[in-house]
């Protein structure tokens, strides 16, 4: 068996709502993770991909077969604060911005218009999806992870500036996790979206490790 190894950096934001402390084993109990907005780390990503036999260039793959993670990564998690929709306290804060309604991701009106927004998601069954979001709302619960770029309000005049500035801020500034943003279940959902993507290539993911820190490392393999 072969087995190669590709690290990518990116930097990102988490509140981590499910932290608890076991005062037996630290004596910080406060758990300071669950602070919204969010705490920061410089993340490295490492993906670990095999095969029992070398491709026609007698590679497991070429490491550049990888250049779509690597636009994955920076559209969808470098410099975005990871929220999750298990999180009440998330789905408070979104609904008081009003840009949740029922469950789903909608746009504010602004002078009684709808501007517009590119959203990336990777659906229940690890698939990458894109789309426009306007008036059709997007559903969190269709989706483990998606994530939102290139705001837009053409034709808005100039009184509504600070507003769009900050919406646009905002929306492109967060993403949604379906699960609490911990570096374990990060590591698995990379771990099963590679492994669904890469299957054409040939070759499957083994394991993928996650770092916070430079002393600290999640790692996930099946």
């Amino acid at each position: 068996m072969f087995e190669i190894s590709k690290t990518f950096t990116f930097s990102s934001a988490h509140s981590v709502f499910s932290q608890q402390l076991n005062p037996k084993w630290t004596t910080s109990t406060y758990p300071k993770c669950r602070r919204l907005p969010g705490h920061g780390h410089d993340y490295k990503l490492t993906v670990y991909l095999s095969s029992d036999k070398l491709d026609k260039s007698q590679m497991v793959t070429d490491f550049h077969h990888l250049s779509w993670l690597k636009q994955f990564i920076d559209k969808c998690f470098d410099h975005k604060l990871i929220l999750s929709s298990q999180d009440s306290g998330t789905l408070i804060f979104l609904s008081k911005l009003g840009i949740l309604e029922d469950g789903a991701i909608v746009l504010p009106e602004i002078e009684k218009m709808k501007p517009s927004i590119k959203f990336y998601g990777v659906t229940s069954d690890y698939v990458f999806v894109s789309g426009e979001v306007d008036v059709k709302p997007i559903f969190l619960s269709e989706y483990i992870y998606i994530a939102f770029d290139n705001f837009s309000c053409p034709g808005f005049s100039e009184k509504s500036i600070a507003e769009i500035d900050f919406y646009q801020r905002f929306l492109e500034g967060f993403a949604i996790f379906d699960r609490s943003p911990t570096s374990e279940n990060m590591a698995r959902f990379f771990y099963k979206f590679v492994n669904k993507s890469v299957k054409a290539l040939g070759v499957s993911c083994s394991k993928v490790s996650i770092s916070e820190t430079e002393t600290s490392c999640a790692t996930y393999w099946e």
